[in-house]
């Protein structure tokens, strides 16, 4: 009687593990003290990357429109966006998105 337990255990168990996929992450900073090019050089380093974390300093006077255009640009819009917006002790506006692959992947 066990047996067949475990048997349909180990294969219900194994039908779900094709589900789980390892996802890679990638992050660039948009600093207040940024290099010009120094961000696109981050992102270029994100190319084989699933899933993208991007922050952008909010002395920036268009800092959110900044970081809409970012997403526009690198982010795949048919999927989840978490956003956050800055708050005390925090000066960043950030976003993490699931890369738009067409764009970034050769």
């Amino acid at each position: 009687m066990k047996k067949p337990i475990k048997i349909f255990i180990f294969l219900l168990f194994f039908s779900f593990s094709g589900e789980i996929k390892a996802k890679s992450w990638c992050k660039a900073i948009y600093s207040k003290d940024i290099l010009p090019g120094e961000l696109q050089k981050q992102i270029n380093k994100c190319r084989n990357s699933d899933n993208f974390f991007l922050a952008v300093h909010s002395t920036y006077k268009n800092a959110g429109h900044l970081l809409n255009s970012f997403v526009a640009e690198y982010c795949d819009l048919n999927r989840r966006l978490l956003r956050t917006e800055p708050r005390e002790g925090d000066p960043y506006f950030t976003i993490v998105c699931e890369f738009r692959k067409s764009n970034l992947r050769k």
